[in-house]
């Protein structure tokens, strides 16, 4: 008997045993607000739900259940404080499977509108499931310590080749390439690019938008309700949210269609404004009230990498260039920032270019230095003027993973770029107050390009500059062929003399650097400077303190 009551317990612990889930996916973060999260995980057997969490490693005191059971696991945890530290553990009721630890922890964003320093990691086209994925990863980790990042965006093409639910698992949920070590504390808000596409939607987009389904939308748990700020969408395929003082806006770049109810990106139809995506767009941005907008989608508007925005048969890249580049401008927007083109981009700070490349001119420049603050020439956005907000820069980051061996590289409104077989990374941005900050991050740890963008109410141009500079001639003005600056610096100073046109377009840095006390002259020259006939400016500047003189050259 006694025999038999063992053989009965050896049984039962034996099934039990058989029956514990194991987690086959996640846990990860998705819709951090000031107040609230989602956790997702997969099981490879259908079981309850619990997250249990609190801010202290050793004392995970609350819970949160779902008692219906699944393979699929979405935990919504509410009433939390705002920008505050918690750790968790996720399994059934009975059992936890994973945590905790020091890596399940997650941080809620804070009050909406509130300036603090904020980072953002940006990266595209990077699911392949190869070393130069893991090496691209790396490089950010190394960079950013134990630092905290706020905003993890993806840009699209997440997974290759078709977006497939085994693609992602084995390509991107995965330790070695991938980023489930990451996961459990670093939140990502997406968007879909063309590869993600492959297992949504046919070529020439013949289903209703309404209806697509596939691996991306299963995975993602995006706002559309407005509840991280912004106007609800009510839609997966694009949404907004605000963190700290910044407003985020992820549009869909795949939603061309022939069928033209269907053709959300206006790459085929011509009744473009009463687009659903077009209309929820221009609401969204006008109830926008962020220091700072940064929008994000897949197919980039201006490249000349492995993706030439020229190419006639580019049709998406052309309707996002040509339809929802003026809206993000009309509305001050700061920034877009995509995926697509294996190469990294960064443009000037410019306004008002459709068309081809050939289209481009120096009435589209707002500002053509290169936005280097360490080099006194950083971008300025003003914002209280009777036109504010002028110019946006447009970043392309999809070298994640992907790269172009043999890139043109040669887009007329592009500051900076990088492209070659080698050339991988992806893009940080650091905004705190009043300042953003742009670095390319590449592959091997250095920084590949670095621009800066200040906001202030109105531009700071005094005539004397605080009594640092004074005497300020040109000797001729106008004049044809040559001419001399003369300026006098009351101390010894940095300083930054720029020559311009009259857009802005940076035609020569004539000084920059530490100058001395005394009298300083500096020759001009039409044709080493190459100076047509017209108007130009000098720009004397130190910190945000510019003063401009007007200068004429004759035939």
């Amino acid at each position: 008997m006694k025999k038999n009551i063992f053989l009965l317990f050896c049984l039962f612990e034996v099934v039990l045993y058989a029956q514990t889930p194991s987690v086959l996916r996640g846990p990860y973060l998705q819709n951090p607000t000031p107040s609230s999260i989602v956790i997702k995980w997969r099981t490879d057997t259908a079981t309850n739900s619990r997250v249990s969490y609190g801010t202290s490693l050793n004392s995970l005191v609350s819970n949160v259940d779902s008692t219906g059971l699944t393979k699929e696991h979405t935990v919504k945890i509410s009433n939390l404080a705002p920008f505050t530290q918690y750790y968790y553990s996720i399994g059934t009721a009975s059992k936890t499977l994973s945590g905790p630890s020091a890596n399940h922890h997650f941080t809620t964003a804070p009050p909406s509108g509130t300036p603090r320093p904020v980072r953002v990691w940006a990266i595209g086209d990077f699911g392949k499931g190869i070393q130069q994925q893991a090496d691209v990863r790396d490089a950010y980790l190394n960079y950013v310590g134990n630092e905290h990042t706020d905003v993890w965006l993806w840009l699209g093409d997440n997974a290759y080749d078709t977006g497939t639910d085994v693609e992602f698992q084995t390509k991107v949920f995965e330790d070695t390439f991938g980023y489930n070590k990451i996961f459990p504390y670093m939140p990502f808000m997406p968007c879909p690019g063309n590869h993600d596409y492959g297992s949504i939607s046919p070529p020439l987009g013949t289903i209703n938008p309404q209806k697509h389904t596939g691996a991306y939308f299963d995975i993602i748990d995006v706002p559309t309700n407005g509840e991280a700020g912004g106007v609800p969408s009510k839609t997966e395929l694009y949404y907004s949210f605000d963190y700290a003082n910044i407003h985020f806006v992820s549009l869909n770049s795949e939603l061309g269609s022939i069928v033209p109810s269907y053709d959300y990106i206006g790459a085929f139809d011509g009744d473009f404004e009463n687009l659903p995506m077009v209309k929820w767009l221009r609401q969204d941005l006008a109830a926008n009230t962020m220091d700072w907008t940064i929008v994000y989608w897949h197919q980039c508007p201006y490249s000349k990498g492995s993706h030439n925005s020229d190419d006639g048969f580019e049709l998406y890249m052309k309707a996002m260039r040509d339809n929802f580049t003026p809206i993000v401008e009309e509305y001050g927007v700061d920034m877009v920032v995509c995926g697509h083109s294996h190469v990294y981009e960064r443009s000037y700070l410019i306004k008002g270019h459709t068309g081809s490349s050939s289209n481009f001119n120096s009435a589209n420049l707002i500002n053509g230095s290169t936005g280097n603050f360490d080099k006194g020439q950083e971008y300025y956005k003003y914002t209280k003027t009777s036109n504010p907000n002028q110019g946006t820069v447009y970043v392309v980051c999809g070298n994640s993973a992907s790269k172009d061996d043999n890139a043109v590289l040669n887009h007329p409104v592009m500051a900076a770029s990088d492209g070659c077989s080698t050339c991988l990374g992806s893009f940080v941005l650091e905004i705190d107050n009043n300042r953003l900050d742009g670095k390319y991050l590449k592959v091997d740890g250095s920084i590949g390009d670095y621009f800066t963008i200040i906001k202030q109410d109105f531009p700071t141009e005094i005539k004397e500059m605080s009594s640092l500079v004074s005497e300020i001639k040109v000797i001729p003005n106008p004049f044809k062929n040559q001419a001399k600056i003369e300026y006098n610096l009351t101390q010894n100073h940095n300083l930054s003399i720029d020559l311009t046109d009259m857009s802005g377009r940076l035609i020569q840095n004539l000084f920059h650097g530490h100058n001395t006390e005394g009298k300083h002259t500096i020759d001009l020259d039409t044709e080493s400077l190459k100076m047509s006939k017209g108007t130009y400016f000098l720009i004397f500047q130190y910190g945000n303190q510019v003063y401009h003189k007007q200068i004429v050259t004759l035939e």
